[in-house]
């Protein structure tokens, strides 16, 4: 009874759930994880609009900044033959519009935020099963849906900052620890090291939390089936990453699951 009351008030957006899952995770865990129903749809619009909301900020600092004249020059661009320098300089201008600075970051953002988490909860459910879980895709891809919250916080103190600064964040996640990277394999483990922080340790722990309710997996399993495929995600979306700064300087913000 209690199931189908909760699968009925899921029918408009369950705002009133968040708290539960923040403050208590546990219970939380263990009412969705008998309820083989898409429960998904609140936390991700969530995430959705707090990331919409980042890129936009992200986009008007960038873009008053090439307006007052600061643009990051590449390490070796003294070395640039003139034609190169000019070709370099009229590739920025390009790039100073509203496409660039907002609608494809946004794009990619939600792109970013939705394939990732069909992602991370098709990965998740593969690996319990395959250790003897006995959950559903519904229940895995609720329970990555959810944990995801961490990084509504992580993005909403992004905002603070961006707006109280007035700059972008040059080093986020841990990458501040090791000097900055230029190319090669430095970059792409840099490029991991800006993904994880203390959010993304965070949504690690809860993800746990409703593996070990939800598919019936020991605590040691738990733990290795959650920890294994945020890694092999990371992996994924670093290499993306790494991709995308050889290519250029487009910015996209981090998927939910980071």
């Amino acid at each position: 009874m209690s199931d189908q009351i909760a699968i009925q008030k899921y029918k408009s957006l369950t705002f009133a759930w968040v708290p539960d899952l923040l403050f208590r995770p546990r219970r939380f865990f263990q009412r969705i994880s008998t309820i083989n129903s898409a429960l998904w749809l609140t936390p991700l619009l969530i995430l959705s609009i707090a990331v919409i909301i980042n890129v936009l900020i992200v986009g008007r600092i960038k873009s008053q900044a090439l307006l007052m004249g600061e643009v990051t020059y590449p390490p070796d661009f003294q070395y640039y033959s003139p034609e190169q320098q000019a070709q370099y300089m009229q590739a920025i201008q390009s790039t100073q519009g509203p496409v660039f600075s907002y609608v494809l970051p946004s794009i990619t953002s939600l792109l970013g935020v939705w394939a990732g988490w069909l992602i991370l909860g098709g990965s998740l459910h593969l690996i319990t099963t395959l250790f003897g879980g006995r959950g559903s895709t519904a229940v895995s891809l609720n329970i990555v849906a959810w944990s995801s919250l961490p990084l509504v916080l992580r993005e909403i103190v992004q905002i603070i900052y961006l707006l109280y600064s007035d700059s972008l964040i040059k080093s986020p996640g841990i990458s501040g620890f090791m000097p900055i990277a230029e190319s090669g394999l430095s970059l792409y483990f840099s490029q991991i090291l800006t993904l994880v922080d203390i959010y993304l340790i965070w949504q690690v722990v809860l993800l746990i939390l409703g593996v070990r309710i939800s598919s019936g997996l020991n605590r040691g399993k738990s733990v290795f089936c959650g920890i294994l495929t945020v890694v092999f995600i990371l992996l994924i979306q670093s290499g993306f990453s790494y991709l995308v700064s050889l290519l250029g300087d487009l910015n996209i913000s981090r998927p939910f699951f980071f």
